[in-house]
């Protein structure tokens, strides 16, 4: 399961180095807007799920703003590997 989440978190960081370079150096065409439209819905999504853990969780666990940083960024994988402290 290790090996699954690391894969995971590294296809992520790929994800979102290809679309953060979209802002600085956009792709041609179409592909920029489609590009725009994923960061945004990442973006959106990463936050929401944020912002449930904080309502949902927030006598059991006590995130780090580190830790938030990374659910930002890694969503559900990061989760996984902090589900332990939820028990």
């Amino acid at each position: 399961m290790n090996y699954f989440i690391t894969f995971a978190k590294f296809l992520m960081i790929i994800i979102w180095g290809l679309l953060l370079s979209n802002l600085f150096s956009p792709f041609p065409g179409q592909v920029a807007i489609v590009f725009y439209l994923l960061l945004g819905f990442i973006c959106f999504m990463h936050l929401i799920q944020l912002l449930v853990i904080y309502g949902a969780f927030a006598e059991k666990l006590k995130l780090t703003k580190s830790e938030a940083m990374q659910i930002f960024i890694f969503g559900v994988f990061k989760l996984w590997q902090i589900k332990e402290r939820l028990g």
